[in-house]
């Protein structure tokens, strides 16, 4: 599949009923007339309705893919339909509108496979909302939605007009504190977005590049760790794979943090001991919070120490591993002792 410039593919997620498809038939009918756009729509069910509205537009190549979810049960049938379309349609660009039971992450690791390398180059992942039904209890009672909004670059909370102010409120609030950041949160009636925010680069890859991490063995273990040259309070343990360290004290409260590439993999195991031993231990003591989200596998996990209790959840994030803790200052951490448990915690 060798072409000049690769095809941009956008993701449109979002639960069933959310405004998907109203969505991008707006997107649909701000097309550039010299743009050839492939439109691919994913429908659990057999009958595809979703591909017969959004084919009515005959400016652009409609193709279904109904009676299973690409996510799972049709990612081979998706990668042979998406290298026939890159090789007879070459579109500049392919919208792919998953089932709303669709998993997001499995999808952009499909697309920033090596297969599609040099090919595909990924774009905004959207996730729509109706902001009118959906409540914040439901995307914290619901993996499927947590996965939908961390792999999201925009977010669009749409049908403001059926939502109260509270109701979009406590939503776009919501997401503008998740993690990874968004690029926007967006309210809207009837799906209407610009176009324009399709061609964001997709921020969560997994194709992450390796060079803004892979420092020299001795650079990486300098002491200065941070833009303005803040020393580190102790001597850093030597790690056998490259990691980037930020650290910070100010207003009484010192800041740590590891960032390793997404090749370095993690025993889930004892990183949740770890977890579980601040405040506890003689060497850990004044950690106020601590947070990561941390390669153990194929999966990334979450770990979190709020209150005094360590917490794990699976996360959709694909990007690298990285962990911080807020610290009191001063405080008798033992930062050496707590970056040796770490290094062990490297499988």
């Amino acid at each position: 599949m060798n072409q000049v410039n690769p095809t941009s593919v956008n993701l449109i997620t979002g639960p069933l009923g959310s405004g998907k498809t109203t969505f991008i038939r707006h997107l649909l009918s701000q097309k550039p007339r010299a743009e050839n756009w492939v439109l691919l729509v994913n429908e659990f069910g057999s009958v595809g309705i979703d591909g017969a509205i959004l084919g009515e537009d005959s400016t652009v190549q409609s193709i279904q893919l109904p009676g299973g979810c690409i996510c799972c049960t049709a990612k081979n049938e998706l990668q042979q339909t998406l290298t026939e379309i890159i090789k007879i349609h070459q579109p500049n660009r392919i919208l792919i509108e998953p089932t709303g039971l669709g998993e997001p992450d499995t999808l952009a690791d499909i697309l920033q496979a090596k297969t599609f390398l040099d090919v595909i180059q990924l774009q905004t992942i959207f996730a729509v909302l109706d902001c009118a039904s959906v409540g914040l209890q439901d995307i914290q009672n619901l993996t499927i939605m947590q996965n939908l909004l961390t792999m999201a670059d925009v977010v669009i909370l749409n049908k403001q007009d059926l939502a109260s102010v509270e109701q979009i409120e406590t939503l776009k609030h919501y997401c503008e504190a998740l993690y990874p950041p968004k690029q926007a949160t967006l309210t809207c009636q009837n799906g209407k977005v610009a176009s324009y925010w399709l061609n964001a680069k997709h921020t969560d890859t997994t194709a992450v590049k390796q060079s803004s991490l892979e420092l020299s063995h001795h650079q990486h273990n300098l002491t200065t760790s941070n833009n303005k040259g803040v020393m580190l309070p102790y001597e850093p343990t030597r790690f056998n794979q490259p990691v980037e360290r930020l650290y910070k004290n100010q207003l009484g409260i010192q800041s740590i943090g590891f960032i390793f590439a997404n090749n370095v993999t993690f025993d889930w195991k004892q990183l949740y001991s770890l977890f579980q031993s601040l405040n506890k231990t003689e060497y850990f003591q004044g950690v106020i919070r601590a947070k990561g989200v941390l390669k153990v596998g194929a999966p990334w996990m979450l770990f979190q120490w709020v209150n005094e209790q360590a917490s794990r959840e699976y996360i959709s994030y694909r990007r690298d591993s990285r962990l911080e803790l807020l610290i009191e200052s001063p405080a008798p951490f033992k930062f050496q002792e707590f970056e040796m448990q770490l290094k062990a915690c490297i499988l």
